[in-house]
């Protein structure tokens, strides 16, 4: 092989580099793939060609295996923010005081996030997720009951939402500064610590608040007086909060 397609080969295990280093953990693959492409750019340097191919051949493979392993930690960690906020939903329902009037539906939920865990310990990632989802839809279900039931005894509370959804945006995309920025969460960008402090033990990344990935749950700590409950849904009005 020449020295132009050694190169070439070279520039395209570079892009498949740096499309790697996206990835939220510096995995075992990809270490492996980076100590790949140095021995191939040494190769190419001292005009050993064919080592050098055999080289970016491998890193080739270490960082497809990379990529793969990071979409899998991508799809548990989603599945293991959907049983939490299931969880969570779960156990304030339980814990509130019209627990009784909704005997069945927690039931219905349980059930539903017990095979949620177990189709997790089986490493069904998306299968686990969904479940999750149908054990939250219905205790979202009881949420939204109970809310159009009670009376309105205090009209200076307002219901904001009490979890976000991280998604994946073109421009203005999602971090705790920009969440906090919204009306429905804080309307105050300097408030993105809070966020932070609240979700960081769940984070794949403790101590790097920017690294927040799409589908990634944020739970919203209360602010004042303001009651806090459910997810939030775009192009849904909700109230202002005063603060």
């Amino acid at each position: 092989m020449n020295k132009k397609l050694v190169s070439l080969l070279l520039t395209g295990i570079l892009a498949l580099s740096l499309a790697g280093a996206q990835n939220f953990s510096m995995n075992d693959y990809q270490k492996a793939g980076l100590a790949y492409e140095k021995q191939a750019t040494d190769a190419m340097t001292a005009g050993e060609y064919e080592k050098a191919t055999e080289f970016a051949s491998r890193a080739s493979i270490e960082y497809a295996k990379s990529k793969d392993f990071a979409t899998n930690q991508g799809l548990k960690f989603r599945a293991a923010n959907a049983i939490t906020l299931a969880q969570n939903g779960i156990d304030r329902v339980t814990g509130s005081t019209n627990a009784k009037k909704f005997t069945k539906e927690v039931v219905a939920a349980k059930a539903l996030l017990a095979e949620a865990k177990v189709l997790y310990t089986a490493e069904k990632w998306e299968d686990s997720r969904v479940k999750a989802q149908e054990s939250l839809a219905v205790i979202n279900a009881i949420t939204s009951t109970t809310t159009a039931a009670a009376p309105a005894t205090n009209k200076a509370t307002v219901t904001l939402p009490r979890y976000y959804v991280v998604v994946s945006r073109s421009s203005n995309s999602d971090c705790y500064w920009n969440i906090a920025k919204m009306p429905e969460v804080y309307g105050n960008p300097h408030l993105w610590a809070r966020l932070y402090k609240a979700n960081k033990s769940k984070m794949p990344d403790p101590e790097n608040p920017n690294l927040i990935l799409p589908g990634m749950i944020i739970e919203i700590p209360q602010l004042n007086t303001e009651i806090r409950e459910g997810t939030y849904q775009a192009g849904t009005t909700y109230p202002k909060l005063h603060e």
